[in-house]
């Protein structure tokens, strides 16, 4: 697909490396499908995830990793800000990206933007989104903005305000190919991690997507809630 005959572009902002294909792997795969550009926006590099490596290291790793998701998923490149983990705003201000980070924006021009729920457990995933509604006011845009869930089962919260509905029946499989790409959040030495974490994440997204798929008539589905 050319840039002069894509349909627009779509950005995703999101904390972690995996956090995109989490909540919304389905759905760009699909938007990928009917022609859009989709971009990423990744905050940090994630190396909280091995404490016993070096930065340097883990974060090459995460990089690597979230290049070939998103290479599987068929996006248009990833940006990592490499902000340091559960310090985003203190670390985003001290360090001066603002700028930077509207200029990424303006450049796009997305039609859409996808980011983190307000209600989400994870501190960097409420952090992020309250960045993301800072630049959007400051940059005067028009894109629709739409939130995803991540370690949210379901958002009861929500449920009343607007929503966009993804089929992702025939992207599911392509989110789990993707997801399996991460494979440096797998640790094989680690008993708890391996065989408690990592098959609770995938039991989350089978469970999510089914029952989103359940209540709408499909079989798999994203459900996006609008923010703008």
């Amino acid at each position: 697909m050319t840039k002069d005959a894509s349909k627009g572009s779509i950005l995703v902002i999101c904390a972690h490396s995996d956090d995109q294909i989490i909540g919304a792997g389905g759905a760009i795969a699909k938007y990928v499908k009917e022609g859009f550009e989709v971009h990423t926006v990744i905050l940090s590099f994630g190396e909280g995830v091995k404490p016993h490596l070096r930065r340097d290291v883990i974060s090459r790793t995460r990089v690597k990793e979230a290049q070939k998701a998103d290479k599987i998923i068929g996006g248009s490149g990833v940006v990592f800000l490499g902000l340091k983990e559960f310090h985003f705003e203190d670390d985003f201000e001290k360090r001066g990206m603002a700028q930077n980070f509207i200029k990424i924006v303006e450049k796009l021009k997305p039609v859409k933007i996808f980011t983190h729920s307000s209600d989400d457990a994870h501190p960097d995933h409420r952090a992020t989104l309250r960045l993301v509604l800072k630049a959007y006011k400051k940059v005067k845009l028009k894109s629709d903005l739409y939130t995803f869930e991540v370690w949210n089962l379901l958002n009861i919260k929500k449920r009343s305000k607007p929503k966009l509905v993804i089929d992702t029946s025939d992207t599911f499989k392509i989110k789990i190919k993707a997801l399996k790409a991460f494979k440096s959040q797998i640790d094989l030495s680690n008993f708890y991690n391996y065989f408690v974490l990592n098959n609770f994440l995938f039991f989350l997204i089978y469970a999510r997507d089914t029952l989103n798929g359940i209540k709408h008539n499909i079989k798999y589905a994203e459900v996006f809630y609008k923010m703008r």
